[in-house]
């Protein structure tokens, strides 16, 4: 008689990998950093910025007014009942009406994001395709106009 033993298996979460990920099926519409801007300056409750890098990347530094819910876990956060999403996530889950536009590092994941939402029956998703690296570029840039318009 012989016996067979398997090793155990650990569940962790993945994180997203643009290189291997499927393309989404659907390309949501693209907001720029002027539409972002104005979001971040004028939250709204029925208008979400939602920033889907992973909490190590968010740690680094986010767009202000921006929520989170790491791509790593998007869908099944999606999935889940609104009294759950807030209490996992710290504000109410958009309704599918509602205003969504994500953003990641260079707008592959926010892209999978709005393919996603779309998918899931979200209406009025967009994309901020420049993403974080054009946020920090154009906020350096507008810092630094602002500065030599300081020194005349």
């Amino acid at each position: 008689m012989t016996s067979t033993t398997t090793a155990p298996t650990l569940t962790m979460n993945k994180r997203f990998n643009s290189q291997t990920a499927a393309a989404p099926l659907w390309d949501a519409p693209t907001v720029s950093y002027k539409t972002v801007k104005k979001m971040s300056e004028q939250p709204s409750p029925n208008k979400y910025l939602i920033d889907v890098r992973e909490p190590d990347e968010v740690a680094q530094g986010s767009i202000p007014s921006a929520v989170s819910i790491p791509l790593s876990g998007f869908g099944a956060s999606l999935a889940l009942p609104d009294i759950e999403f807030e209490a996992k996530h710290g504000f109410k889950k958009p309704g599918k009406d509602e205003l969504v536009v994500f953003y990641c590092r260079s707008g592959k994941r926010s892209a999978t994001a709005s393919d996603e939402a779309h998918r899931r029956g979200w209406k009025n998703v967009k994309n901020y395709s420049g993403s974080w690296l054009d946020w920090v570029a154009k906020e350096q840039e507008r810092k630094q106009n602002d500065k030599w318009e300081d020194d005349d």
